[in-house]
């Protein structure tokens, strides 16, 4: 296995639930723990212009609790695809995974793509949800989940994956360059992620099943979102990146 230095962890936070940060502690320690001992690890966490949820004494408990915190606090919400490129931009370490605040997948997921992305060998890991995960969705998004799929079947048939939009996510600093040439704001910047990577010939990429651990809900989405990612579907259609 190749030496990596460091791992950053970026997580976006929006309008948190009640006890997020004790949650979000908990389960990073449980990663830690599991991670090298000599291992740089350190943790992003960007508030994209949250209304409420995120108190003064969140923040002093994950600064207390993590040796290398960082907050990145946007003044409004601009999306959970640019929250994200903003934090992965002010990223150091030699990787990088994102997934959500409260860590919505089984912790051997993101240890094992740790442990690709740390053999040298790959620049870019993925998460691909199973089907359990669809059945843990409300309608009106397991329905939007699949359709995209089905879409990406037939209007991307070089997609390296047609799962696109699993919260979990890797790479090295090549991968890095190519994350932060994305365009879209909100939940499709996955997609267009990987449409970059597929097209990307020198880009060595590989992908894992991933799984919900036990407790995670889902809220239903919004009509508007799903107008709003339709939207974004079309513009990376006629961009024509793969």
């Amino acid at each position: 296995m190749a030496s990596s230095r460091s791992l950053d962890l970026v997580h976006p936070c929006y309008n948190p639930h009640k006890g997020w940060a004790e949650d979000l502690l908990h389960y990073f320690q449980q990663f830690r723990d599991q991670l090298p001992a000599d291992l740089q690890v350190s943790v992003y966490l960007v508030n994209d212009g949250s209304s409420h949820g995120i108190q003064a004494s969140d923040l002093s408990l994950l600064e207390a609790g993590i040796a290398s915190f960082h907050f990145i606090d946007l003044p409004k919400n601009v999306g959970k695809g640019a929250a994200l490129r903003e934090a992965v931009k002010q990223t150091t370490g030699d990787l990088i995974i994102y997934t959500d605040a409260d860590y919505p997948y089984k912790m051997e997921n993101a240890l094992e793509m740790y442990r690709r992305l740390a053999s040298g060998n790959v620049d870019v890991v993925v998460g691909v949800r199973d089907e359990q995960y669809y059945d843990s969705l409300p309608l009106r998004r397991k329905i939007f989940s699949l359709s995209l799929k089905l879409m990406n079947y037939l209007f991307f048939p070089r997609l390296k994956v047609k799962d696109t939009q699993s919260g979990l996510k890797g790479f090295n600093q090549r991968g890095k360059e190519l994350f932060l040439k994305t365009q879209i704001s909100a939940f499709l910047f996955d997609m267009e992620f990987l449409v970059l990577v597929s097209r990307s010939k020198d880009i060595r990429f590989e992908w894992i099943y991933v799984q919900l651990r036990d407790g995670i809900q889902f809220s239903s989405m919004k009509f508007k979102t799903i107008l709003t990612e339709l939207f974004n579907f079309t513009s990376i259609l006629i961009r024509r990146l793969i």
